[in-house]
């Protein structure tokens, strides 16, 4: 990302933009080109389980995404890979990788749940109970735009 910044400002406040900054000089003013890493998720609570007044449907999960709070802004993410990353007391080889202390459940975004901004999400392997109230990771992939 560039952005102008006029030649009068001090080359301190420039370099307090931290160890990512790099100054440009095109003509009479200088450009900051901020080299920053991207985001490629956004936060969400798994509330819950899909259930009615005395039974429960653990195939499906409703998730609270953090920023959204009205029906219409879920389109956003349906369709959106969804993270479970949890810790395990032992180091296990997962699939021809590395020995890792952390697992991930994947699931996905399929629609969204009431007027509230809640979403339902279906996982290869159901969440566990212990993760109710935990955060997961919604990633901004695949991307429908």
């Amino acid at each position: 990302m560039l952005s102008s910044v006029d030649k009068h400002r001090s080359w301190y406040n420039i370099a307090a933009g931290g160890p990512h900054v790099h100054v440009v000089k095109r003509g009479w003013e200088y450009l900051v080109a901020m080299s920053q890493r991207a985001r490629l998720y956004t936060k969400a609570i798994f509330l819950g389980f899909r259930r009615g007044l005395r039974t429960q449907d653990s195939n499906t999960s409703l998730l609270k995404i953090e920023g959204v709070s009205k029906k219409e802004e879920t389109a956003f993410y349906l369709g959106k890979r969804v993270a479970y990353i949890y810790r395990v007391q032992k180091k296990e080889r997962q699939r021809g990788r590395k020995p890792s202390k952390y697992r991930v459940i994947w699931g996905r975004v399929t629609r969204s749940h009431g007027n509230s901004g809640v979403v339902k999400a279906k996982f290869r392997n159901n969440l566990p109970p212990k993760a109710m109230g935990a955060s997961l990771k919604v990633m901004l992939y695949p991307s429908r735009v």
